[in-house]
């Protein structure tokens, strides 16, 4: 097998089921390993070794059959997408753009709609964070969260603008100015912090919080 394993990769089960898919994660892994450590992508659980020949790097196999065993390479973003999409079990109104780079270490963000619920968005970070991804308000726009695989340690800091999408990937107590020519305008020292909005009691973006949200007693996704 030439197929480059990495930690924190998502790979989908081939087995065919009633139910959805199961995902698992690379905890401990490497190319040219013969065994590599995963757990289950959604909850980080159920740690266990298999033989690296199981995880397939594509769905076809070099003969032209589907691989009807082990787990084949799943893009970063499709996972993030079925996270989100099985947390809010069809709630409507909530995800209006979203990009995840493939490598899940620098993750991406999640743009919010203005109908948006806080019972949803909270769904949405209690889901990430039980598979070990770190969510927190974008400093690009006050209706994102940025989301990465552990990122706890690194730099939140991202910015929009023409050149493209900007990411800090320093460490988060770094001393350095945020300057870039193209894409930035010169930042204080350290990334701007805001509170978590999607928190009870915090109020949308925009938006003075409701007496429900203000006392915890937000709809549920199914009301």
């Amino acid at each position: 097998m030439d197929h480059h394993l990495e930690r924190g990769q998502v790979y989908r089960s081939c087995a065919v089921t009633a139910g959805p898919p199961r995902y698992v994660r690379i905890l401990v892994g490497a190319a040219g390993r013969k065994r590599v450590t995963i757990v289950d992508a959604a909850t980080g659980r159920r740690e266990r070794v298999v033989e690296a020949k199981q995880l397939h790097p594509y769905p076809v196999g070099p003969r032209g059959g589907q691989h009807r065993r082990g787990y084949v390479h799943t893009a970063t973003r499709e996972w993030v997408e079925h996270l989100v999409d099985r947390a809010l079990r069809g709630h409507p109104f909530t995800i209006a753009a979203s990009s995840i780079a493939q490598d899940p270490w620098r993750g991406g963000y999640l743009r919010l709609r203005h109908e948006v619920t806080l019972p949803a968005v909270r769904a949405i970070v209690a889901a990430l964070e039980a598979a070990a991804w770190t969510v927190e308000p974008s400093t690009a726009a006050e209706d994102e969260l940025r989301v990465r695989l552990r990122g706890q340690l690194t730099c939140p800091a991202t910015r929009a603008g023409s050149a493209g999408r900007w990411y800090c990937d320093l460490d988060r107590d770094h001393r350095h100015e945020h300057r870039d020519n193209e894409t930035l305008e010169t930042w204080d020292d350290d990334a701007p912090e805001r509170t978590a909005w999607w928190l009870p009691g915090q109020p949308l973006p925009g938006h003075a919080p409701a007496v429900s949200d203000v006392l915890g007693l937000g709809p549920t996704l199914g009301g």
